[in-house]
């Protein structure tokens, strides 16, 4: 790729519930993020262009601890891949923005490596919200997740 004039690498995602469902597998099937992290060592020392990680959590926690892996791992830079599926009728859309800038603004506080944060196009006002990512420090914004969508079949 950087050969071909790629300028950088975005790696998938590390999804924190699939590292915590590895964890209750057992001690034999325990991968957690060591394959992840490991793959971003091997990345920096086969190009010299920058290699983002990306990073999607369910918890604040987990934000902290797997960005901190992930920079300490030699990314250059971060994405955030940032998803809540609204399950619950009774939250706001204000609250689930509330929850991403949360999360922004904790993951800014856990690395100085630049930040990119991974948007849908769902937000009721997205100027506000980007502008919301700008002032809390975010370097970058990706346009736009595409998210898992299922297909229903109604002729089965």
């Amino acid at each position: 790729m950087e050969q071909a004039g790629a300028s950088a690498v975005v790696l998938h995602s590390l999804f924190e519930e699939q590292t915590e469902a590895d964890a209750a597998a057992g001690p034999e099937f325990r991968v957690g993020p060591k394959a992840y992290l490991e793959h971003i060592r091997r990345a920096k020392s086969a190009v010299k262009i920058p290699i983002i990680g990306s990073l999607n959590c369910t918890t604040l926690g987990g934000w902290i601890s797997y960005t901190r892996q992930i920079t300490e791992a030699g990314a250059d830079a971060l994405e955030l891949n940032i998803y809540r599926i609204p399950t619950q009728p009774n939250v706001t859309g204000s609250t689930i923005e509330e929850t991403y800038i949360d999360i922004v603004r904790t993951v800014r506080a856990a690395t100085k490596n630049p930040l990119a944060v991974k948007l849908s196009p769902y937000f009721s006002n997205f100027a506000n919200i980007a502008a919301c990512f700008d002032a809390l420090g975010a370097d970058g914004l990706v346009l736009f997740n595409r998210f898992y969508q299922p297909d229903i079949d109604l002729e089965k």
